[in-house]
Formats: structure tokens, C-alpha cells, sequence
């Protein structure tokens, strides 16, 4: 028999939800909120081994979705299709989140690395390698980032497996920072 692949559909009812559907037959559900009232608003078939996590952006419209294999998809909400699928990390992606005015948004990997992508493009524009990896003298003990959130202002907020909460400010259009963003961050609890 044929396996399918995972599909995440997008249903509008009165407790409005989303469900990503593995091969394994296991079952994830997310509350969202749609724009469609028609009954099924899309079904997407993305992330071979099941998503982690998905963030909005809901001026735009967008579902942005990280998987286990380290793939983010860009999902047009309105348009009911798939604008962009890439590999932006090495191992499962665990953290999203959006940028308030919605140009950008963030991505933490298993493995520590937080990168920042343009929304309108999904071109990298910052990465922080390494920026919550546990590490033992022989390998990598945590699951890197755990969460990430945006506030006002570029400060981005971050927390993880290997016990740090941090708080960077990007550079935007009109900062000159020469380009070393690696010891920009404001302080590590």
C-alpha cells in the first residue's frame, strides 16, 4: 500500500482549527483563525514527517509552518496554496515566530541556531549559529531553541535548551553595525 503524505487541513468551525495529519496516523491539532467561511478553507501537503510548529502573520494572511526535517512552507491563506517551501535548517525546526509589522520572521532549529528570514522573499537576512546549543565535550545534549518572540522595536526574545533567555535588537535599514551581529546581544539570564 502507498503511503500519503502529511496533509494540513484548514477547517471553519465553530471551534476553528487546523490539523496536521502524519503518515503514522498521528493526529496534532492548532487553534487558528480563518478568513474563509466556506467549510474546508485549504488542504496543504507539506513537511514529509510532520510539522513542529507554525506561526501567523495575519495582515498578510500567511501560515508559516516549520517541520522535522528542518523545512519551513509559506502558506497563502486567501489564495489556498503553498508560496514557498525551503530547507533552512539541518534539524527540526522548533520555533517561529512573525515580526509585528510583519516584514520578517524568525526561526530557532533543535541544534541552537536562530535565523531571521525576509517574509515578502524568504531570503536570510541574519543568522546567530549556535545561539542556545547545549554542548557536552562529545555532542549536542539539549533541543536547542525552545522559543522566540518578537517585541517592538527589532528586539527579539529567545529561550533555550541550554538554560539562557536572550535578547538581541536587529539591525534595520539605517543601523551600521559593519556587519558583526555576533556580539549584539543585550543580555543572557
Amino acid at each position: 500500500s502507498t503511503v500519503s503524505p502529511p496533509t494540513l487541513a484548514l477547517s471553519n468551525e465553530a471551534s476553528t482549527s487546523s490539523t496536521v495529519i502524519q503518515r503514522v496516523a498521528k493526529l496534532a491539532t492548532f487553534k487558528l483563525f480563518l478568513f474563509s467561511p466556506s467549510p474546508l478553507s485549504a488542504a496543504f501537503s507539506c513537511h514529509e514527517s510532520g510539522a513542529t510548529v507554525l506561526s501567523l502573520a495575519p495582515r498578510q494572511q500567511l501560515l508559516i509552518t516549520g517541520g522535522r526535517k528542518g523545512w519551513i512552507s509559506v502558506l497563502e491563506l486567501p489564495h489556498r496554496h503553498q508560496r514557498q517551501s525551503f530547507q533552512a535548517h539541518d534539524s527540526p525546526v522548533k520555533a517561529l515566530a512573525v515580526d509585528p509589522t510583519e516584514g520578517s520572521f524568525i526561526s530557532g532549529s533543535a541544534e541552537g541556531n536562530i535565523k531571521v528570514w525576509s517574509l515578502s522573499t524568504q531570503c536570510l537576512l541574519h543568522q546567530f549559529p549556535n545561539e542556545h546549543a547545549r554542548q557536552s565535550l562529545f555532542r549536542n545534549l539539549g533541543t536547542g531553541v525552545m522559543q522566540i518572540e518578537v517585541g517592538p522595536a527589532n528586539h527579539i526574545f529567545s529561550c533555550g535548551a541550554d538554560g539562557t533567555m536572550k535578547m538581541r535588537i536587529l539591525p534595520d535599514r539605517f543601523s551600521v553595525n559593519n556587519g558583526n551581529l555576533k556580539n549584539d546581544v543585550k543580555f543572557i539570564i
